[in-house]
């Protein structure tokens, strides 16, 4: 069996009454923001086909997927994941991989199809449902959104009654403010559910990170997630707030280093917590070398975002918590299920997200919706030079 051809569809999703703030997506009444995806095919000669349906950092991807295409998978036996997986890692050791994801969980997808099994189930999966937690927007200003701790707290308990057993904050970047909505939901919810806090890199000094913390600390959160701006890549900084903090310490969200780059981090006894990432991270193949890495370390791997693909993972894997379910808001229908005829994520009342058992990934793409929505599409047939050498 060899791999034929690639395509890549591109399309725009669609999400109503949502703005841009400073690069993230907020919630504007009357807005409408049209953020560009992808579908990812790699088709084998037989016919047999895996598909990827990408929702972050689209640009990049697309473009990496198409360097790489040529070069690396046409004529490659799809089966045959870790070699291509090792061999895309190397080609883009000076850039970021982000194309290495996509690809990587097209094969899988199409793996499962070929011999007829789940990713799951290829992985050694023991489980079919996995916790998820409710995972919210950023802060905006609206007084309907997600704007003081009131909110929040309002917000904490529809989930909370919705079934969810953990609840994390996506709050405003402001120390003070954030510290307020902290007490808030701590007080209100802390004893019914698993909280956490995700600041997204907004706290500028050592000192606001570790003030923050504090609070954390006095309502028995489950994590603290990369609060300081410089992207958790300072070892000596992250090792000095987890020395000072009870509340455990998730990081490398933003590291595009895979498995290698966390070796470092981990055994270097900085976080408790690290982000898996099979869409941003090297893919279903990175984040189950990460998973094993960091088990052996007694470190937990939380995915970031959702997707069928951390499902899968997530149902091989014993040092894990919680599927991220986000992103919600009280106002906002986020684009987790566009793109495909289902929705992948849906919980049931006790809080958890079924892991998809048909062959591959286990979820079907919605043509109709890609067509009506396209923006570009291109098919790569030719062998040649990747440009990467």
């Amino acid at each position: 069996m060899q791999i034929s051809e690639v395509v890549i569809d591109e399309f725009e999703y669609q999400l109503e009454d949502v703005g841009t703030h400073r690069g993230r997506q907020t919630y504007e009444p009357g807005k409408t923001a049209e953020p560009p995806g992808f579908v990812l095919t790699i088709r084998a000669a037989d016919g047999l086909e895996g598909h990827y349906r990408g929702f972050m950092f689209v640009p990049p991807m697309v473009a990496q997927v198409k360097m790489a295409a040529a070069e690396f998978l046409l004529g490659r036996d799809p089966l045959e994941r870790e070699a291509i997986w090792n061999d895309l890692w190397r080609a883009f050791r000076t850039t970021d991989h982000l194309g290495v994801g996509p690809i990587d969980m097209a094969l899988w997808d199409l793996a499962g199809k070929h011999f007829g099994a789940s990713v799951s189930t290829l992985l050694g999966g023991y489980r079919d449902r996995v916790p998820a937690y409710a995972s919210t927007y950023m802060a905006d200003d609206q007084p309907d959104g997600l704007s003081n701790p009131e909110t929040y707290v309002a917000f904490g308990e529809e989930v909370r009654d919705r079934g969810y057993p953990a609840y994390k904050i996506h709050p405003t970047g402001n120390p003070e403010r954030d510290i307020e909505i902290c007490n808030a939901v701590g007080d209100a919810l802390g004893d019914e559910m698993d909280l956490m806090l995700d600041p997204a890199n907004e706290y500028r000094t050592y000192a606001e990170a570790l003030e923050v913390g504090r609070v954390l600390d006095a309502h028995d959160f489950f994590f603290y997630e990369d609060p300081m701006s410089d992207a958790g890549e300072s070892l000596h900084m992250a090792r000095r707030l987890a020395e000072q903090l009870d509340t455990p310490l998730l990081g490398l969200e933003h590291s595009r280093t895979g498995p290698y780059g966390f070796a470092n981090y981990i055994s270097e006894d900085v976080f408790e917590y690290v982000r898996g990432d099979a869409h941003s991270n090297g893919g279903i193949t990175g984040a189950m070398k990460t998973a094993h890495l960091a088990e052996s370390f007694g470190v937990d791997i939380e995915f970031h975002v959702g997707g069928p693909s951390h499902l899968h993972c997530m149902s091989a894997i014993r040092n894990t918590n919680y599927f991220e379910k986000g992103l919600l808001h009280p106002k906002i229908e986020w684009m987790a299920d566009q793109g495909f005829l289902e929705d992948v994520e849906a919980i049931d009342d006790e809080g958890h997200v079924r892991v998809p058992n048909k062959p591959g990934l286990g979820v079907d793409i919605d043509w109709d919706f890609i067509e009506r929505r396209r923006t570009d599409r291109v098919v790569i047939d030719s062998e040649g030079a990747s440009g990467l050498a």
